[in-house]
């Protein structure tokens, strides 16, 4: 019995990491180039119920990480997107929305995100907003 629920939860977990999204679709980014937005989940009318922080920072491999944070910083998604799929980064469980928004979010960001945007997703409506970083001295 232990080993069937052992491989459920294996299995759970490989398709909570699937790749929703053809290797070409990845956006590119430099390694260290980190992107911040913030996120606006929204209701019927286009109210926002919750907020958050996203940053998608390049990594090696033409991989990106992709870290959203609610308003105390704790982590509600934390993945990499890869060639080959999304891999968990970190011990943030599976969030199969967050997912789904970062996918929706890749044309944008491959064309360059320069003012708010509002994003659907199949079961939820977004506002993105880029967050300009300050220039270094």
């Amino acid at each position: 019995m232990n080993k069937i629920i052992a491989f459920i939860t294996t299995l759970f977990f490989i398709t909570a990491c699937a790749a929703p999204y053809a290797p070409q679709d990845l956006p590119q980014l430099s390694t260290e180039q980190i992107l911040w937005f913030q996120v606006d989940k929204l209701d019927a009318d286009g109210n926002p119920t919750q907020t958050s922080l996203l940053s998608v920072q390049g990594e090696s491999n033409g991989a990106t990480r992709w870290v959203q944070t609610d308003a105390f910083g704790v982590p509600q998604a934390r993945m990499l997107a890869q060639a080959n799929g999304w891999q968990q980064d970190g011990f943030a469980p599976p969030n199969r929305e967050a997912r789904a928004l970062f996918v929706a979010m890749f044309p944008h960001i491959k064309r360059g995100f320069r003012q708010p945007e509002i994003l659907q997703t199949d079961a939820q409506r977004w506002k993105i907003t880029p967050i300009e970083q300050p220039e270094s001295e």
